[in-house]
């Protein structure tokens, strides 16, 4: 295996500028995500990194090696396409074995490749069969034997779950998640899932509009996002937005707002002195508070602030149950405690824990450190 390095790669087509600048060190072994919306560039830099696009500007290198004008070909990387691209006439041991044919390996070598493969994947047993013969999941799992049998330097997949219902999604993820532990193989991954960019990653790059908003581990970008675009787009419920204002309270820096209680509206000062250092210079201001659905949690705790809110509608997720609160004539989700919707009704004690708050620039849109 090798690292790979991507330096200031540029991307344009005409006067349209796809990729602005990218820079990303991967190191040996490691899993990287590049998640994004569609059109926000990940696919194109995957494809530059394996050579079916050429670079504007900047620079790829594979290990120690710089790889702009090598052909895809000789640049040693395995893709695994969204699409299987199986050959419907070959058997799965003749799919998986077709690469290392054309490279010219030794029938016995690659016999023994093919199987050790199948092993590794747990189909040594469909070995025989056409790919009409196989589910969704069984395809994806040739698909990831025939770039495996290689042992490339670097794995590249793009989107290889997209076509699968969700529970093979959750299998195959499964699946690939083992398979990087076992391999210790460098891998990029292009999704616009989150969840498969959490579980997977150990490292998510997060694109939007061709520039890298953040590059961070899944629990630093979920906990710390470094804008309300990444803030926005990881975790599922998505974060709540709230435009406050910050005033001088008596242990540090508070602000109002209005809950719906027992069918009136009820302003409560929320304690923001836990981000007094963040706050210096924004008292009088205006900031946006990120409340996570889990930082407002049914129920009194020692570990937030206690307010009563007034419960609009529940929706039953089956472990527990999100709540949509009324604050400042806006809909805020909260998690329930309890998977059972009769329960939570009318107003009720939540805790909101301000201290887990992300903190945000209106204007930038930039977390306040």
């Amino acid at each position: 295996m090798a690292s790979l390095t991507i330096k200031n790669a540029v991307k344009r087509y005409g006067n349209v500028e796809v990729l602005k600048g990218v820079s990303i060190d991967l190191r040996d072994g490691e899993f990287l995500v590049l998640l994004g919306a569609s059109g926000c560039g990940k696919s194109t830099l995957l494809n530059m990194i394996a050579g079916l696009e050429d670079l504007t500007e900047g620079e790829i290198m594979i290990g120690d090696r710089v790889v702009n004008d090598v052909h895809p070909k000789d640049r040693d990387i395995a893709m695994v396409f969204q699409s299987y691209a199986l050959y419907p006439t070959m058997t799965v041991g003749q799919n998986i074995a077709f690469g290392l044919e054309m490279r010219g390996v030794p029938k016995a070598e690659r016999a023994l490749r093919v199987e050790q493969v199948a092993k590794t994947l747990r189909m040594d047993h469909l070995l025989d069969r056409k790919p009409a013969q196989l589910s969704g999941g069984q395809r994806q799992r040739v698909a990831m034997g025939r770039a495996l049998v290689r042992d490339p330097e670097v794995f590249l997949f793009d989107e290889p779950l997209s076509n699968l219902d969700a529970k093979l999604r959750l299998e195959m993820r499964t699946e690939i998640k083992r398979l990087h532990k076992r391999l210790n193989a460098t891998m990029v991954y292009v999704t616009h899932d989150q969840i498969e960019a959490l579980t997977l990653a150990d490292r998510i790059a997060i694109l939007k509009d061709g520039e890298v908003q953040q590059l961070a581990s899944p629990a630093e970008i979920y906990e710390h996002p470094a804008n309300m675009f990444v803030a926005g787009l990881v975790g599922s419920p998505p974060m709540n937005f709230l435009d406050i204002t910050v005033e001088a309270g008596e242990a540090g820096p508070a602000a109002w707002v209005t809950l719906r209680a027992d069918g009136a509206d009820k302003p409560v000062l929320l304690d923001l002195s836990a981000h007094t250092a963040r706050l210096d210079g924004y008292v009088g201001r205006k900031v946006v508070m990120g409340l996570r659905p889990e930082m407002i949690s049914q129920g009194t705790t020692d570990a937030g602030q206690c307010v009563q809110c007034e419960i609009d509608v529940t929706e039953a997720t089956g472990a527990d149950t999100l709540c949509v609160l009324n604050w400042n004539n806006q809909e805020v989700l909260a998690r329930g405690t309890s998977g059972y919707t009769k329960i939570l009704e009318g107003t009720m004690d939540f805790t909101i824990e301000t201290e887990r708050a992300c903190l945000f620039d209106p204007e930038s849109g930039l977390r306040l450190d």
